[in-house]
């Protein structure tokens, strides 16, 4: 349910943009008000994140179990949370198009802890996405004081997985930066000559990665057989963002 209330969001400002844009009279010879210059601002919204860790432990697979081979047994945590940061970019208008370029960070609420179906009466997992970063390039279209952009390049955030034994008082954990790719699009309003109020929709792919940890037991000794999960995560965030314009100028 909150993924479908998150892509009905997404929905209804894509469709409030593309109103906003047929209202204007349509292209003319260059903006009145100039995109170009440097920028930075703050963002927030909604992330609807996806993460898989699977065990690839041999000769036996899960945390503790031999239930199945290792390669095929593994846990998926989707979550739905809040998610705010920063961005800083620069960017050139060239008659109506705007090129420019991107960075930013971005720290999420994404968390979810489950029973593991191996061991329900003992074990849980826990996955999470901490934070993100990009670093993309943007190309746009402008109608006077309204842009509409799309974006793409790389991603790289902080995934974590955690498996805990509440029995045998022993835990897994893995703590990783993954790299991946960015792809996106928004639209932006300049509400002064210097402050403009967007909605921005990117996904967010941190590719796999995979960790070899111990099993820590909580007097701090190591367990004697170490755990390798793969995990996997993504993605798909919906922002609202403020930026102060530091270039550029409006001009009639």
């Amino acid at each position: 349910m909150k993924r479908l209330l998150a892509i009905a969001a997404l929905a209804g400002l894509s469709a409030t943009a593309a109103a906003s844009a047929a209202d204007l009279t349509g292209p003319v010879a260059g903006s009145a008000y100039d995109w170009s210059g440097f920028y930075a601002g703050a963002h927030v919204g909604v992330a609807v994140g996806d993460i898989t860790a699977t065990d690839v432990t041999q000769p036996n697979g899960g945390f503790f179990t031999d239930l199945v081979p290792a390669g095929t047994e593994g846990f998926h945590f989707s979550d739905t949370n809040i998610a705010g940061g920063v961005h800083v970019g620069a960017q050139y208008q060239w008659d109506q198009f705007v090129f420019g370029g991107e960075a930013t960070w971005t720290a999420t609420g994404i968390r979810k802890t489950i029973v593991s179906p191996y061991f329900p009466d003992s074990d849980t997992e826990t996955g999470r996405i901490q934070h993100y970063a990009t670093v993309v390039g943007k190309i746009g279209y402008a109608f006077d004081r309204v842009m509409i952009y799309a974006k793409g390049g790389y991603a790289g955030g902080e995934v974590g997985f955690k498996a805990r034994d509440n029995d045998a008082l022993v835990t897994y954990e893995q703590n990783e930066w993954h790299n991946g790719y960015a792809l996106g699009l928004g639209a932006d309003y300049a509400l002064t000559d210097r402050l403009s109020l967007g909605v921005d929709y990117t996904h967010v792919d941190l590719g796999s990665k995979t960790s070899t940890g111990p099993n820590v037991f909580d007097d701090g000794s190591l367990g004697a057989n170490p755990e390798t999960y793969k995990t996997k995560a993504r993605a798909d965030v919906v922002m609202a963002r403020l930026s102060y314009k530091f270039g550029g100028s409006a001009h009639n």
